[in-house]
Order: structure tokens, then C-alpha cells, then sequence
């Protein structure tokens, strides 16, 4: 890896520009601010952070705390840099569906870049099904107080992965996916939940459960007044397999 400490916007620029078109993946730290228009549109005023170009044209913003980039363009992007007054201004363009990340750097701190190599295959640990029985084992790792009532319980709208009640008697509708959930999974939750309220005539909750939530999801989630827990799976795998064991 090469990297620069402190440039000046100028060498920031043409250090983005050299690893984007040798294909590199290049690391910014750098005061920025953000917007996004696509399918929806966001904007994030000035703040320091991370900005990964990806070899495969993926591009993530991330701020100093979470896991989850704040917000990200996917595999094939095309990314252009440019200066614009006193701002290196990126930006990771999606054409269909047409997409737009831009990135506005004001200071950088730190840019590296260099080819990086990596053939392994990822291990999947657990299916949606050994989640599932992982939770309801121990469905705090959902949120405290939940009570398992019943697996897989059918309904007009097909069959529930699990119902929980939560600390204040409350019926929770939880739906499991392995990886990413996108907007399918969401409307599927909701389903369930309005089959039940219609079938028991009780207020009922929906959670989807899963590793990530895809960023056209999340909207459709908060609209829906449905809930979102993210889970290791192979921590939880592993929990289960020492509780086995004792």
C-alpha cells in the first residue's frame, strides 16, 4: 500500500484518480460532507470519516462509530474525482437504476491506496432455520423480556417464523433472514402482522431480524412501523453450540 499523510486536495486528487483507474482499493480520511440521490436522497453536513473505494466500484462512507456505512454505493459504480473551489469533490455514480454519491472534501488526513488480494470463500455459518431455533433459545439476543410462544405458525399470509410476547405482553411477529434483508423481507413482516391483527384482533409488533438491512429497506421499515435487530450468526451459532455443551 502507498499512502499520503496530510496532502494538500490537489495531491489527494490525483492519488484517487491513479488508484481508481489501476484499479486499486484507496482509503480517504478526510472532513467531508455527503449527499446521495437515487431512489430516495439524503445529505450529512461536515464531519471526519472514512471513504472506501472498493476495486469492484463499491464506494462506503463511515463514521466513527457503527458498523454500517452511512451510506454506500454498490459493485460497478463509476467513480469521478474532480476539484471544485476549495473542495476535492468524489463522485460514484450508479446508472441503472441511475444513483449518485458525492462526496465533498474539504481537509484530508490520510489517503492510501493499493491492490489488494483476496480468494478465499466465505463461510456461511447457520441456516435461516438454525437462526431461527438459535433465537428462540434465546430471544434476548432480540431484546430482553421476549417469551417464545410458537414456530413456524400459519397464517392467511403464509407461515411465521416465530411469535414471541415482549415485557409488556405484546405479540411479536419475528422474521428471520440470513444476510441482507431488503425491502421483499419487509413487506413480507408486514404481512404477517397485519394476518395476525386481522385473525387474534390484538396489537401486534414486527421484527425483522438479520445481519444488515439493505439501504432502500430501512424507509419502507420506519414507514411500515416495523423494527429491525441486526445479528452475528456465527456468534449466535456459537452461543448455542456452548450451551450445548454445559
Amino acid at each position: 500500500m502507498d499512502a499520503l499523510i496530510s496532502p494538500s486536495l490537489e495531491q489527494a486528487r490525483e492519488a484517487v484518480k491513479r488508484a481508481v483507474e489501476a484499479g486499486c482499493t484507496c482509503l480517504l480520511v478526510a472532513e467531508c460532507k455527503v449527499r446521495y440521490r437515487g431512489r430516495a436522497s439524503s445529505e450529512l453536513g461536515p464531519g471526519q470519516r472514512l471513504v472506501v473505494l472498493k476495486q469492484d466500484g463499491s464506494v462506503l462512507v463511515h463514521r466513527p462509530f457503527g458498523h454500517e456505512p452511512v451510506n454506500w454505493q454498490p459493485p460497478g459504480s463509476i467513480v469521478s474525482t474532480e476539484l471544485a473551489g476549495s473542495r476535492l469533490v468524489v463522485r460514484a455514480v450508479r446508472v441503472k437504476p441511475h444513483e449518485e454519491l458525492v462526496v465533498e472534501v474539504s481537509r484530508v488526513d490520510l489517503v492510501a491506496w493499493g491492490r489488494l488480494v483476496d480468494e478465499s470463500e466465505l463461510a456461511m455459518h447457520g441456516s435461516e432455520e438454525e437462526l431461527r431455533d438459535a433465537l428462540v433459545e434465546d430471544p434476548s439476543a432480540i431484546e430482553p423480556g421476549l417469551k417464545p410462544v410458537e414456530v413456524e405458525r400459519r397464517t392467511r399470509a403464509g407461515f411465521v417464523d416465530a411469535l414471541f410476547l415482549d415485557g409488556q405482553g405484546r405479540l411479536v411477529v419475528v422474521e428471520v433472514k440470513r444476510g441482507t434483508a431488503g425491502v421483499d423481507a419487509v413487506l413480507q413482516l408486514k404481512r404477517y402482522v397485519e394476518a395476525l391483527k386481522r385473525e387474534l384482533g390484538v396489537d401486534v409488533r414486527g421484527v425483522l431480524v438479520a445481519e444488515r438491512l439493505a439501504r432502500g429497506a430501512r424507509g419502507v421499515l420506519a414507514r411500515e412501523g416495523l423494527e429491525f435487530r441486526s445479528i452475528n450468526p456465527k456468534a449466535l451459532s456459537r452461543a448455542k453450540r456452548s450451551a450445548r455443551l454445559i
